[in-house]
């Protein structure tokens, strides 16, 4: 979110960040993007007046800013803010576990994703897959565009071994397994430590702290010390975001294996910088290596699996690792440029834009 606000602010365009009260705002936002609070819709109160109070909030708001679109990513809570706005137009991108999850919400919260990808302008998502869903879940087919959120294409690519990196996390000597998603439950970290105790003793598993869930990491540290693998796990603490390239240039594979996934950053990343992937064997993820690497695609939870398609990675020759590195990042490059992307992003604002002038 805040690279795709950015981007817009340094294109010169107003960009205004609604967020409902209460909810916390991390410190670092572009300065040219201001911040604006609304009430949001609660069931605690009566539902009714709820939602229009929520919507009074709102379209005083918006009355004030005037914008020419309004953008709510996820369909859980801000979509659904959109549509009770009342204003138009207004886009809504899909992330995954928004419409992925679809079928395990309540009946009122199908109703509530369906009303508003039903009325919305325009429907993006991340992947083929995350589009088909947002039409499950109630978008029109004809109003949905793939827009990959995107990959800096100049940032991540290959490049040398970064050495200091390497030393500061004591990996000289040893080949790196990264498993940089989430510590969280779906996401599958425990796989990974399981896999380490099959995997030869010169392979460490990297993993970050970031937004972490404290007691997801502490069990995650806790089975890597039951396991006898704890002196092969490195949990980073703090990484700066123009470190990120190094951390995958770093990697002999990157590994990405939740439960599910909509359209996974990790991996474009990953191919952007010319490295292999072992990753779940998701709709998403077979759009990126289903014709690369379907070797290095194994089912949800399968520690044997990903042992094997971890072995099978790092026992390809040099030249056949080149050539698939290749391929990939032409991939991430066609599909997944972030700037070919926000560029792709800035026409749908225009058109919207203009058909909001032409009605009034």
């Amino acid at each position: 979110m805040r690279r795709w606000v950015r981007y817009f602010s340094d294109r010169g365009q107003r960009v205004t960040l609604l967020v409902p009260e209460g909810k916390v705002v991390i410190p670092g936002l572009p300065p040219e993007v201001s911040l604006e609070r609304f009430l949001p819709f609660s069931r605690q109160r009566e539902r009714l007046f709820g939602a229009l109070e929520s919507r009074r909030s709102l379209t005083g708001l918006l009355r004030r800013l005037e914008p020419d679109v309004l953008h709510a990513h996820f369909v859980t809570e801000n979509a659904w803010h959109a549509w009770i706005s009342g204003f138009h137009p207004y886009v809504v991108t899909v992330w995954g576990s928004d419409v992925l999850a679809a079928g395990r919400r309540s009946r009122r919260g199908r109703l509530y994703a369906r009303l508003a990808l039903r009325a919305a302008d325009i429907v993006t998502g991340g992947s083929e897959h995350l589009v088909r869903a947002a039409v499950a879940a109630g978008a029109r087919p004809e109003r949905t565009r793939y827009i990959h959120l995107g990959v800096d294409t100049e940032r991540f690519s290959p490049g040398p071994d970064p050495v200091k990196l390497r030393a500061s996390l004591g990996l000289a000597g040893y080949r790196v397994l990264l498993s940089n998603r989430l510590i969280a439950p779906l996401y599958r970290q425990s796989v990974v430590v399981e896999a380490l105790t099959h995997l030869p003793s010169d392979i460490v598993a990297v993993m970050t702290a970031y937004r972490a869930q404290p007691d997801e990491m502490a069990s995650i540290r806790a089975l890597a010390d039951r396991l006898g693998v704890a002196d092969r796990l490195r949990i980073v603490d703090e990484l700066q975001e123009s470190e990120m390239p190094d951390l995958y240039r770093l990697a002999d594979v990157v590994v990405s294996i939740p439960a599910t996934d909509g359209g996974p950053a990790t991996i474009a990343e990953a191919l952007a910088v010319g490295r292999s992937v072992v990753a779940t064997d998701l709709p998403s993820v077979r759009e990126w290596l289903g014709e690369l690497d379907s070797a290095a695609l194994v089912p949800v939870d399968d520690v044997a699996a990903t042992v094997a398609a971890v072995q099978t990675v790092l026992g390809r020759g040099r030249g056949e690792c080149d050539e698939r590195a290749a391929r990939g990042r032409a991939a991430v490059v066609e599909r997944a440029d972030w700037r070919a992307n926000m560029e792709r992003m800035e026409s749908i604002y225009r058109e919207l834009a203009a058909s909001r002038r032409g009605a009034s």
